[in-house]
This record gives C-alpha cells, sequence and structure tokens, in this order.
C-alpha cells in the first residue's frame, strides 16, 4: 500500500495521535495534503488535521477555509475542546485575513468559557481586623468579647463589650511568568492563555502583569495597564514562540514589572519545566521578587525539576507540580487564593 492510501485508511480509521499523521504525511505535495484535509474534515479526525498541520500548514488551512472547515471547528468550540486555540496556534500565519479572526475567536470562546467555568470573578484575599460593634457587623473576635465583658464585671452583655471583626479586602501584586518553549502543537500557548483568564478573573481588581517565555521573553500585559480579558487572550494567542528556555529573560522582565508597584503582597508565579538553555542560571534573578511561587511542569529532566525546586525554596515561596498542563489552571486558582 503506498503512503497515500495508508495515510488516508489511518485518517478513516481515526485512531491515532498527531505525530503518525505527520510522518505519513510528510514529504507530500500541496494538493494531496490538502486533499486529505479535507477527508479528515468529513470524518472528524481532529488529531489528523494536526499533525498533517506540521506538513504544511497552509495545505491545511486552505482546506479549513470551506463551510465543512467552519463548521467542525465551531462544533467543537461549542464543546469546549482545546483542539480549536490549538489548531488556531499552528495555523495562524497561514489563515487568510479573513479566517484568521473568525478562527482566533473560536479559539478565545474556548479559553474564556473554560476559565469561567474553573473559577469565579472576585475571588480574594480577605483579612479581619477588630473594631466596635455595629449593626449589620456578624462577625465578632469571641476571645476578645468575653475578655471585655469579664474585665466589666457586668452581669449583662452590653454592646461595649462585643468586638467586632470587619473584613477587609487585600490588595495582591502579581506577576505570571509563562514558559511557553518546545510548543509543538501549541498546548502550552492554549494552557497559558487559559491560565491568564483564570488569573484575570481572580484578580481583575488587583494589579497584575504577564510575561511569557521561550527563546526570549515578552511582556503580554504591563503591571499598570488595564485590559479586557479577550484582548489579553488575544495577545497571548497572537504572541511569538520559538524552541528555546531562557527563564532567566522572564524572570527579569518579571520582576521589572513586579518592581513598579510599591506595595506589600507582592509575588511572582512562574510556571516552567526548569530545563533552561539559554539565558543563563535563573537562580540568580530571586532579588527582584519578595516571594517566587513555582508551579513545575512535566519534564524528562530531573534536574530541571531540581531548579525549579530551589526557585521556589530560595524564592521563599510555594512549589507545586503538575503531571499534565491541564492541571496548571486549577493549581493557580487554589495558590492564589491561599495568598
Amino acid at each position: 500500500m503506498d503512503k497515500g492510501r495508508l495515510l488516508e485508511a489511518e485518517i478513516v480509521a481515526g485512531k491515532r495521535n498527531p505525530s503518525v499523521y505527520s510522518n505519513l504525511s510528510e514529504g507530500m505535495s500541496y494538493y494531496e495534503i490538502k486533499k486529505q484535509t479535507e477527508l479528515a474534515i468529513d470524518v472528524d479526525n481532529m488529531p489528523a488535521i494536526q499533525g498533517m498541520a506540521i506538513s504544511n500548514k497552509f495545505a491545511v488551512a486552505e482546506a479549513l477555509n470551506s463551510k465543512k472547515g467552519y463548521t467542525m471547528i465551531a462544533r467543537r468550540a461549542s464543546k469546549g475542546d482545546n483542539s480549536a486555540p490549538e489548531l488556531f496556534f499552528m495555523l495562524r500565519t497561514a489563515l487568510d485575513d479573513r479566517m484568521r479572526p473568525v478562527f482566533r475567536r473560536l479559539a478565545r470562546q474556548v479559553i474564556m468559557t473554560t476559565a469561567t467555568g474553573i473559577t469565579s470573578q472576585g475571588i480574594r484575599g480577605e483579612v479581619f481586623e477588630q473594631t466596635e460593634y455595629e449593626v449589620g457587623l456578624d462577625e465578632f473576635d469571641l476571645d476578645e468579647t468575653m475578655e471585655r465583658f469579664l474585665e466589666n464585671r457586668s452581669r449583662i452583655l452590653n454592646t461595649e463589650d462585643i468586638v467586632s471583626l470587619e473584613k477587609k479586602e487585600r490588595t495582591k501584586t502579581a506577576v505570571l511568568m509563562f514558559d511557553t518553549s518546545g510548543s509543538l502543537y501549541g498546548e502550552r500557548f492554549t494552557t497559558a492563555a487559559l491560565t491568564v483568564a483564570v488569573m484575570a478573573y481572580n484578580l481583575s481588581r488587583d494589579n497584575f502583569s504577564v510575561v511569557l517565555f521561550n527563546t526570549k521573553a515578552y511582556i503580554i500585559k504591563r503591571m499598570k495597564e488595564r485590559l479586557n480579558s479577550e484582548e489579553l487572550i488575544n495577545r497571548i494567542l497572537e504572541s511569538e514562540s520559538a524552541g528555546y528556555t531562557n527563564i532567566s529573560e522572564g524572570l527579569r522582565y518579571g520582576g521589572l514589572e513586579l518592581e513598579k508597584i510599591k506595595k506589600r503582597n507582592k509575588f511572582g508565579v512562574l510556571v516552567t519545566d526548569g530545563a533552561f538553555n539559554r539565558g543563563g542560571d535563573p537562580r540568580q534573578l530571586l532579588k527582584y521578587f519578595p516571594k517566587l511561587h513555582v508551579i513545575s511542569l512535566p519534564s524528562k529532566h530531573d534536574w530541571g525539576r531540581r531548579v525549579c525546586k530551589d526557585l521556589a525554596r530560595l524564592g521563599r515561596g510555594k512549589y507545586a507540580e503538575v503531571s499534565s498542563h491541564k492541571q496548571i489552571p486549577r493549581v493557580l486558582m487554589k495558590l492564589i487564593r491561599e495568598l
């Protein structure tokens, strides 16, 4: 069986991962990959489309530039399928001016819907301060109230004896630094966009900045910049991609953003596998951070995991390890709630 027929059979069978379809389509002509992509659309085989996009993204983009192609992606997006933003990332430079904003909107739709399901707006840390009793306050410091009552030697508890607790919002200043290196199928960019959306919901009234890094670092949102969530997600979906890992530059950019706010309760959150291969040892950049919390990504390199643990320990922060990129947004939300 020749390569074209074998690829066709595998597309119809639909039980392979993208790398299999990528290998089978390698070296095929533009026309043949476009034709095979049209078949994959007909049988709703997204891994095949992703795999063939590695071989020729322009042929795949052309095949998706159709009513059938749009319908397939829109249907998946409506179900919250991450393949929509991942595919947009892979094809964004190949999509024409008409289709690019359409597919970006579908990608953003998935991210926003998923983020809303994970979190809710306005989750914030709370601080309680002692105050004199007023009608409407329903939190009390029982120990202090009893102490006042006993000191006054009264048989009746008076309002002057009651010590109330009033909730005070604790303002946070945070910078998220997210490693997007080595993202062949766009999974890290999709996770980064989802993680940032969760952060934006949780810190909607606080100061926060977002830095993505791979070979270089890119500031997606500056500390004092006001952006709606849609524009923030668009910036991530359109951000640069490269294969190397420069943690030091990510920390440097994030630290400089953090220094713009002269308040307490400042912290950084670093998401990486720790396996740097550009920019030098990132442990030298901790001077910028009062606290640095680290979420460690899955890695083949044990030394990278040790770097992550060192960064959290030396940065006086928390350390969390995930086994899947999908866990990151919930881990981040839990971390923000606890701070």
